[in-house]
Order: C-alpha cells, then structure tokens, then sequence
C-alpha cells in the first residue's frame, strides 16, 4: 500500500508541476523524497545535483524559498492524502514528514482554516 500511495502522489504532482523551473523540479523531487522520509533541502539538493546555496540563489530568483516550496507539497499532498479513507490521520502525517499528529493538524488548519478530520469528513460525505 506504501508503494501505491507514494506513485498516487508522485502521479498527482507530476500532473500539478509541468513547469520546468527549480521551483516546479523542486516540488517533483520533494514529493518523492517525502515518501522516503527525506523531505530535507540537504537530501534535495543531492537529488537535483546542486549546492545549497545554488538552489537557494534559484529559487530566490524566483521570487520563492525551499520552505514555502515545501509547506506547497505538504499542504497539496495532504488534502490528496485525506480524500483516501484507507488512511489514518498519523499515517498521513508521517507520509507528510511530520513527527507527530498535533503538528500536522496544526499546519493543517494553517492552510486551510479546518482541521484534518473535518476536512476529511466534508469530502467524504460529498462523495
């Protein structure tokens, strides 16, 4: 199932980030490495074969941060996450690179003004 969840999300941001600047390669990388539990700018810039500082001058030239890339895809991640009902809170959480479920439903609620469950249970209920 682990394997299965990692290729729907890789699928979905594929289909989300068609750009091809370091912030749209950036996204698709993340998105990858979080399955692996390595959503860190260290491991992503191994994975696109930069320095630190050269992905940080990129993306500044973009006008974005490796943060808010990654608060992007965890925010984008979650939501696909929460519509499979399979899936339980922590789960999700930890698929997300978060240590513990208070943190994910705090950033949760940061992004979208609900909590995780709440969410969750409004698209289900609507489907």
């Amino acid at each position: 199932m682990y394997r299965q969840l990692t290729d729907q999300a890789e699928k979905y941001l594929r289909s989300i980030y068609q750009q091809d600047d370091i912030a749209g390669q950036l996204k698709r990388k993340l998105a990858a490495l979080m399955a692996y539990g390595e959503a860190n700018a260290d491991a992503a810039c191994r994975s696109l074969k930069l320095s630190r500082r050269t992905l940080q001058r990129r993306l500044k030239a973009e006008r974005t941060s490796f943060q808010k890339i990654l608060k992007e895809v965890r925010a984008e991640l979650a939501i696909n996450y929460l519509r499979d009902a399979r899936l339980k809170s922590l789960e999700i959480a930890m698929l997300l690179g978060y240590s513990n479920i208070s943190t994910f439903t705090t950033a949760f609620k940061s992004w979208y003004n609900v909590p995780p469950a709440e969410y969750r249970q409004k698209f289900l209920a609507a489907s």
